[in-house]
């Protein structure tokens, strides 16, 4: 999220992460990183002893992870794939033990491309596997300002002035969308947050789902 440094990870991985201990899910467990960019959280999680599948359709991105997590002596915890998250995924059905998408699928720009992220989400975790979703509240302060000057075609999505496209959600989409999933939590994270050159209140939503 904006204002993050690119090695510190999301506090929402370490909130699960945390939960996953308090379930008696340790390491070394499987886990995806969905859409995980220069891999703060891929290298948070392999700290921890996870073995991370680390999985982004940006080149440049998963170089630079791959990188990192040699010079931090964790090559063989992290598995770097370049592949893009909205299409079959180069895993087998019940692969990993958890998954994370941390503001990652909100990018996809069709919802046929989100429901392809989910339902490999889905196939790829065994069952019993967790995952945690996070997204961006439609009732974040600068989204609704988005919406109103910048809408996207899909309701609750909106373009940036960068022209990226970013679905947003309230929580009974959320659950619908995600009705495939036992939810175990589905709450809302305020934060302090800084965007475009400006400094406001950040709204987004999270949810723990199991694979039953």
């Amino acid at each position: 999220m904006p204002g993050l440094s690119s090695n510190q990870p999301s506090s929402t991985v370490v909130a699960f992460a945390e939960f996953l201990a308090s379930q008696g899910f340790l390491p070394p467990k499987r886990v995806v990183d969905i859409g995980c960019g220069v891999g703060r959280n891929s290298m948070y999680l392999a700290g921890l002893g996870f073995e991370v599948h680390a999985m982004d359709y940006i080149r440049q991105a998963v170089s630079s992870l791959a990188e990192k997590a040699g010079a931090g002596g964790l090559r063989e915890m992290v598995n770097v794939i370049e592949a893009p998250i909205d299409s079959t995924w180069p895993f087998a059905g019940g692969f990993f033990d958890a998954a994370v998408d941390c503001f990652s699928s909100i990018d996809i720009e069709t919802l046929s491309g989100r429901q392809v992220c989910r339902g490999e989400m889905f196939r790829t975790l065994k069952p019993g596997g967790y995952a945690m979703v996070a997204v961006v509240s439609s009732s974040d302060e600068f989204e609704r300002e988005m919406s109103v000057r910048s809408p996207g075609a899909e309701k609750n999505s909106v373009i940036w002035p960068n022209g990226k496209f970013q679905k947003n959600y309230v929580k009974g989409e959320l659950e619908g969308f995600y009705s495939c999933f036992k939810i175990l939590r589905l709450f809302e994270v305020k934060k302090p947050a800084y965007k475009l050159g400006r400094h406001y209140t950040a709204t987004n939503l999270v949810c723990y789902l199991r694979k039953e």
